[in-house]
C-alpha cells in the first residue's frame, strides 16, 4: 500500500482519542499494526488573528464567569439521580422522627469522638458534648441550628463505619442509615434557612456534611455545593482573621478552623474533577488555627493560649492544612500560580519545594510523633502518603511530552514509597478507624506509572523491593469488587501482565543468552493476567518452545526506547490515569 505524509502537525482521529503520538502518514505505524481504518480530520482555514489585547480580556471575562457559576449557579439538576436539592424554599418537613433513641445518640457520639474528630477537627468538643449531653438526658431540646449540627454527627459516623458494623451495632443496613440521616442533614438545614444563616454552627454542620459526604455513593454533589459554603463562609467573615476584626480569642480559633477545613475541601474537590480551587489568596487573611488542644480553649478567655510544639489534638489537621496551602503553589496550573501571585517554577523546581517542604513538616510536627501511639503512626505515615503523590503529580508521565522522554528517573522511587506507605498503613491494624478520610482509594497512577516504567525501561537486575510493593497493592484490591468493575483494573492488569512477561525475559536471557532470541515469547492472551508471579514464569518458560507467536516478543523494547510497543503501553496508561479519570491521586 502506498503511504504518503501528511501535513506536519496534524494526526490521525485515533492516535489523537488515544492521545498517543502519531507518524502523521497516511496509514499511520499506529492504525496498520492495529488494523484500524486511518482516517485525518478535514483541513480547516486558518482563522484570523485575534489581537492580544481582547484576547486576554476575553478570556478574564470568561475565567470570572466560571468563577461565578462556582458559586452561585446550583441547581436541582445538579443533585445526583433522584435526589432533591436540599435546600430550596418549600418548608422542611420535621426532623424529630428520624433522631436515633438517646442510648444510639451515646454511642454515636462516642463514636464520632473516637474516629472521626481525631482527623477532622471542626468543633470544639467540649462545647458540643455539654448540649449532646443535655439532649440525651432530655434537658434540651435542640433548636433548629443544633438539629443541623447533630444530624450531621449521626451522618458523619455511620459514613465512617463497616457495613457490618453497622449491622452490628444498629440492626440496620448501612445505606438505609445513611439515607435517614443524610435526609435529616437537608432537612435541617432547610429549617434553620440555610442559605441565609449567618450562624457558625450551621456552617460547621454543612461542611462536617460535605467532608464526610464524599465517601456516600449517594451524597451531596460536593463540587457544586463546595462554592455555597465558601459563599457563606466568607459573608460570615471567616476569611478575615479574627485577630483583625476584634472577634474574641475563642470564636477566633473557632473561625480558623472552620475556614481551613474548607480551604482543604476546595483543594481537593478541585483535584479530584481536574479544575482549580476558588479560593484566591488575595481574597483571605485567616491564620492557620493554634496547634493546641480543645483544653486550652475556652469561650470565655481572655486571650489565646501559646502554640505548642509538640503532639496535640489539632496535628493531624493542622498538617493537612499546611500541605493543602502548599500544595496550591506546585500541583494546578500557571495561570492558577498566577492569578494567585505565586512564583513560575518548573516540575523540578517544583519536586525540590517539595523536599524542602517535606524536611519542615517532619521537624516542625512529624519528628514530635510517636510511633507506639496509633494515631501518631496514622499522622505520620499517611502525611509522608500525602507528600510522595504531590510528588507523583509533578513527574508522572504526562501526555504533552515527548514519548521518549516520559519515564522519568525519579518516577519508579516515588511510585515505590507511595505504594509501601498505602500497605503499610492499611496494614496497622490499630489505625484503620481512621483511614477513612485519605484511605478510600486504589493507587491507579502509582501503580500505572510503576508498570509502565517496568515495561519502558526495565532494570537490568530486576527489584524484589519494586515487586513486592506491586503484588502487596494488586494482591489487596483484586478481590475488592469496587475495583473489578472499574473498566481501569482491565489496564492494570494488562500492564502487570506485560510488565512479568518483560522481567521473566530479561531473567531467562541473563541465565541461557543464547535463548534470549525476542521471537520466543508467549503471547499474554494465552495467559491469565492475574496469575502469581511464580506462575508467569513458570507458564513462559514451559512455552517458549511451543509458541512462534511474535505479537509480544517482537514488541518489547530492546533498548529502553520508545517503539510502536509504547503506543499500546501508553494508550492503556492514559486509560488508568489520563485526564479525566476521577480520584487517581487522590492525594488529600
Amino acid at each position: 500500500m502506498t503511504r504518503r505524509v501528511i501535513a506536519s502537525g496534524r494526526s490521525c482521529l485515533e492516535c489523537r482519542r488515544r492521545k498517543i503520538k502519531c507518524d502523521r502518514e497516511l496509514p499511520c505505524a499506529y492504525c496498520v499494526r492495529t488494523q484500524i481504518q486511518c482516517t485525518y480530520p478535514p483541513s480547516r482555514p486558518d482563522p484570523p488573528r485575534m489581537d492580544d489585547d481582547l484576547l486576554a480580556r476575553v478570556r478574564h471575562i470568561e475565567c470570572t464567569l466560571q468563577s461565578l457559576e462556582r458559586n452561585i449557579s446550583f441547581r436541582p439538576a445538579d443533585w445526583q439521580l433522584g435526589q432533591r436539592f436540599p435546600f430550596h424554599s418549600d418548608p422542611a418537613p420535621p426532623v424529630e422522627p428520624l433522631h436515633p433513641p438517646t442510648a444510639v445518640i451515646s454511642f454515636i457520639w462516642q463514636t464520632y469522638l473516637d474516629v472521626v474528630d481525631p482527623v477532622l477537627k471542626i468543633f470544639h468538643v467540649p462545647t458540643i458534648q455539654r448540649v449532646v449531653v443535655r439532649v440525651i438526658r432530655g434537658r434540651l431540646r435542640p433548636d433548629s441550628y443544633t438539629e443541623c449540627l447533630m444530624f450531621a454527627v449521626y451522618y458523619a459516623t455511620v459514613v465512617t463505619m463497616s457495613a457490618a458494623e453497622c449491622h452490628r451495632e444498629f440492626n440496620e443496613k448501612k445505606a438505609t442509615l445513611l439515607k435517614r440521616y443524610r435526609t435529616g442533614v437537608e432537612d435541617a438545614l432547610r429549617r434553620a434557612d440555610f442559605l441565609k444563616s449567618l450562624d457558625l454552627r450551621v456552617l460547621q454542620a454543612f461542611v462536617l456534611y460535605l467532608i464526610c459526604g464524599q465517601r456516600d455513593e449517594n451524597g451531596p454533589n460536593v463540587c457544586s455545593l463546595v462554592g455555597i459554603a465558601i459563599g457563606t463562609a466568607m459573608k460570615i467573615g471567616l476569611h478575615c482573621d479574627g485577630g483583625t476584626v476584634k472577634l474574641s480569642p475563642f470564636e477566633t480559633e473557632m473561625q480558623r478552623r472552620l475556614w481551613w477545613q474548607i480551604c482543604t475541601l476546595d483543594v481537593r474537590t478541585a483535584e479530584d474533577n481536574n479544575s482549580e480551587p476558588t479560593i484566591l489568596d488575595s481574597s483571605f487573611t485567616t491564620a492557620l488555627p493554634l496547634n493546641v488542644n480543645d483544653t486550652n480553649l475556652d469561650p470565655d478567655m481572655g486571650e489565646l493560649p501559646p502554640n505548642q510544639p509538640g503532639r496535640t489534638e489539632m496535628l493531624f489537621s493542622l498538617v493537612r492544612f499546611e500541605v493543602s496551602r502548599f500544595a496550591r503553589r506546585v500541583v494546578f496550573s500557571d495561570s492558577f500560580c498566577h492569578k494567585n501571585s505565586y512564583p513560575i517554577h518548573s516540575d523540578s523546581e517544583k519536586c525540590k519545594a517539595i523536599d524542602q517542604f517535606k524536611e519542615r513538616i517532619e521537624n516542625q510536627y512529624l519528628s514530635h510523633c510517636d510511633r507506639n501511639i496509633a494515631l501518631d503512626f496514622v499522622t505520620a505515615a499517611s502525611n509522608r502518603l500525602i507528600l510522595a503523590k504531590l510528588k507523583l503529580t509533578l513527574c508522572k508521565p504526562r501526555s504533552d511530552h515527548d514519548l521518549g522522554s516520559l519515564i522519568q528517573a525519579n518516577s519508579q522511587k516515588v511510585c515505590e514509597e507511595i505504594l509501601q506507605h498505602a500497605h503499610t498503613l492499611r496494614q496497622y491494624d490499630r489505625g484503620k478507624q481512621w483511614l477513612w478520610l485519605s484511605q478510600t482509594y486504589f493507587e491507579w497512577d502509582a501503580l500505572a506509572c510503576l508498570l509502565l516504567g517496568l515495561c519502558m525501561a526495565p532494570p537490568a537486575e530486576p527489584s524484589s523491593t519494586v515487586w513486592r510493593a506491586i503484588d502487596e497493592i494488586y494482591n489487596y484490591w483484586k478481590n475488592d469488587p469496587g475495583t473489578n468493575q472499574d473498566r481501569r483494573w482491565k489496564h492494570i492488569e494488562e500492564l502487570r501482565w506485560k510488565a512479568l512477561t518483560v522481567r521473566d525475559r530479561m531473567q531467562i536471557a541473563l541465565q541461557t543468552p543464547e535463548c534470549s532470541d525476542p521471537e520466543l515469547a508467549v503471547h499474554p492472551s494465552e495467559v491469565s493476567p492475574a496469575i502469581s508471579n511464580h506462575e508467569t514464569t513458570a507458564t513462559i518458560a514451559s512455552t517458549q518452545s511451543q509458541h512462534e507467536d511474535v505479537s509480544i516478543g517482537t514488541e518489547l523494547p530492546g533498548t529502553g526506547t520508545a517503539c510502536e510497543w509504547s503506543a499500546e503501553l501508553f494508550g492503556q496508561y492514559w486509560d488508568i490515569a489520563g485526564p479525566g479519570q476521577v480520584a487517581c491521586v487522590s492525594w488529600l
